[in-house]
C-alpha cells in the first residue's frame, strides 16, 4: 500500500512551483480553466469531496483509481446550465478489459454563448461565440500485488487532448494520475486516494502559453454504517489557495431494484469570492435496477444565482469474477 502512495508524493514533490504558486497571488495566472469543472451531480451534490468515493466512468475526471471499481460497463452523461447562458456538457463510458483493468473514453463541451466583438473605440465588430472541447482517455488497474485481504490498492491514468475556440484557436494536452486504496475493517471499509490532475502543455493563443491548472487532491471516506457514506477532501491547486470539502450520501432501499438517496456537502473553494451560501451544495438521486438520476443544486452566493446539474449514468453488474465472490 505505501509504493503507490510514495509514487504519487514522488511526483508532487517533481511539479515545477513558481514563486506564487498555490497562494493568492498565484489566481489568474493558469489557463484553461475549463478542466476544472465538475462532471457528476453526485459528486457535485457531496460538494466535490467524492475523488475517494468516485466509482464510475466519471471517475475520468474525478480520480482515474475510481476506473478500477467498474464492475463491467459504465456510462455517464452530465448537463449543466451555468449563469449568463453558459452551457455545459460531459459523457462518458468505461469497459471492463479483464479482472484487474478498465479502459475509458470521454468527452466534454464548454458554450459559453455568443459576445459582442468590440474595438478598441468600443464599436461593435459583430459577435464570436467561445467553445471548449475535450477529449480523454482512462485506464484504471487493480494492484493485486499489493492487495490482500485487508487492503484493495488501484491505481489510474488519464490522458486528454483540449482544443478551444476563442478568435484565435489553441490547443493543450495533459493527463491526470490517481491511487486508491480500501481498508476492510470487521464492521466498516476506510478508503483514503491521491490524484494528480491536469498536469501537461497548456494553450497558446499568442506569444505566451498558458499553464495548466494543475491540482492535487487527497480524499478520504468511510462508511459508519451501512447506508451512510462519509467524504472529506483537501485540494491543491496550483492557482489559488489550498481549500477543503465535505459531502454525505444516505441511501435507503425504497422497492426491490429501486434506491434512493439524498447528499449534501461543503466546499469552502468560493468561500473568499462569492461568500458562505456559495459552499454548501445539495442534491439527490434515484437508482432504477441499472440506471441512475442524479440532481445537484449548488448557489452561487453574491452572484444571486443557482446553478442546476443533472446527470444520467448506467451501470452494467459484473459476471461475478471469482475475486468479486471473494469480497
Amino acid at each position: 500500500m505505501r509504493a503507490p502512495l510514495l509514487a504519487v508524493a514522488a511526483a508532487l514533490l517533481a511539479l515545477p512551483a513558481g514563486a506564487s504558486d498555490f497562494g493568492r497571488a498565484a489566481a489568474g495566472t493558469t489557463g484553461s480553466e475549463f478542466l476544472l469543472l465538475d462532471t457528476s451531480a453526485r459528486g457535485i451534490a457531496m460538494g466535490g469531496a467524492y475523488s475517494v468515493a468516485t466509482n464510475d466512468a466519471s471517475s475520468l475526471y474525478w480520480n482515474p483509481a475510481g476506473l478500477s471499481q467498474v464492475p463491467r460497463f459504465s456510462a455517464t452523461f452530465l448537463h449543466a446550465q451555468y449563469v449568463a447562458g453558459i452551457t455545459y456538457n460531459a459523457a462518458s463510458v468505461a469497459k471492463r478489459i479483464n479482472d484487474s483493468s478498465v479502459l475509458a473514453l470521454g468527452v466534454r463541451y464548454l458554450d459559453v454563448g455568443a459576445i459582442t466583438r468590440t474595438d478598441v473605440n468600443g464599436l461593435s465588430r459583430g459577435e464570436f461565440q467561445p467553445r471548449s472541447y475535450l477529449a480523454e482517455l482512462g485506464w484504471g488497474q487493480s494492484i493485486y500485488d499489493l492487495s490482500d485481504s485487508e487492503v484493495d490498492v488501484a491505481m489510474g491514468v488519464t490522458v486528454k487532448y483540449l482544443h478551444t475556440d476563442l478568435l484565435e484557436h489553441a490547443n493543450a494536452y495533459g493527463g491526470d494520475f490517481g491511487v486508491h486504496s480500501r481498508f476492510y475493517g470487521t464492521s466498516q471499509t476506510y478508503d483514503i486516494s491521491m490524484a494528480i490532475q491536469n498536469l501537461g502543455v497548456g494553450q497558446k493563443f499568442d506569444q505566451v502559453r498558458d499553464t495548466l491548472p494543475t491540482r492535487v487532491r487527497f480524499g478520504g471516506g468511510v462508511r459508519p454504517i451501512k447506508p451512510l457514506l462519509l467524504t472529506i477532501e483537501a485540494v491543491g491547486p496550483i492557482n489559488s489557495l489550498p481549500y477543503g470539502a465535505a459531502g454525505m450520501e444516505y441511501t435507503v432501499d425504497i422497492q426491490k431494484n429501486i434506491q434512493g438517496a439524498v447528499r449534501a456537502g461543503i466546499n469552502s473553494m468560493t468561500y473568499e469570492s462569492l461568500g458562505m451560501t456559495s459552499m454548501l451544495n445539495f442534491g439527490f438521486g434515484v437508482k432504477l435496477s441499472d440506471l441512475s438520476f442524479d440532481y445537484a443544486f449548488a448557489p452561487t452566493g453574491d452572484l444571486g444565482a443557482q446553478i442546476h446539474r443533472v446527470s444520467v449514468s448506467f451501470n452494467l453488474p459484473a459476471k461475478i469474477s471469482r475475486r468479486y465472490r471473494e469480497r
